[in-house]
This record gives C-alpha cells, structure tokens and sequence, in this order.
C-alpha cells in the first residue's frame, strides 16, 4: 500500500485593482495544476472565501476587498491557473481619495 503524499497547505498569491472608471473589481488568484471542479469561491459585498487543490497542495484563504461589491454580478473564470473574478462595486469607488507622494 502506498503512502499518500501529505498535502502542502498555501495561501495563494492574489493580485486586486479596478478600471480605470473605478466601477468594476478585478482579482486574479495563482491557482497553478487546479482544475475548474476544484475550486470553492465564495463571495460576500466585502471579502471572499477560496478553497482549492491540486494533487499536492491546497490553496485556502478569506480575503478582504477595498468596497462593497455585488456578488449576485461576480464573473469568475479559471484560464490554465489563473482564477480570474470580476464583480461590480455596488457605488463605484466613492469613498477612496487620492494620497500625494511626498
């Protein structure tokens, strides 16, 4: 009987930005050797849960977004490992203000 090798534990490598309307969130996840059936996304107006694996490693993490969002209009796609997911802001992005950089 084989021994089964003992899944690696990660959180995956995300990257958040919106358009430049600043109307539309996109998060892009590293979900490398994950298959589409693999995948738990679950999305909230300002966080989501993600739960995935591969034969050796699961990807897991609850992560915050920078506003509210609409889940209900989420679109999310995995293209060869990378888990792409577009939601609409709920009011845009109103409350952000621009910092100077000294």
């Amino acid at each position: 009987m084989e021994n089964p090798i003992p899944k690696i534990m990660k959180t995956p490598i995300i990257a958040m930005y919106h358009d430049d309307e600043h109307k539309n969130l996109t998060v892009e996840v590293e979900l490398p050797d994950v298959e589409n059936e693999n995948i738990t996304l679950m999305m909230h107006e300002n966080s989501f849960y993600l739960k995935a694996f591969s034969n050796n490693v699961e990807y897991l993490g609850s992560f915050f977004m920078d506003g509210p969002v609409d889940p209900e209009k989420a679109i999310a796609k995995n293209n060869k490992g990378m888990l792409t997911i577009k939601v609409p802001y709920k009011e845009g992005f109103l409350c952000a203000r621009n910092i100077p950089i000294e």
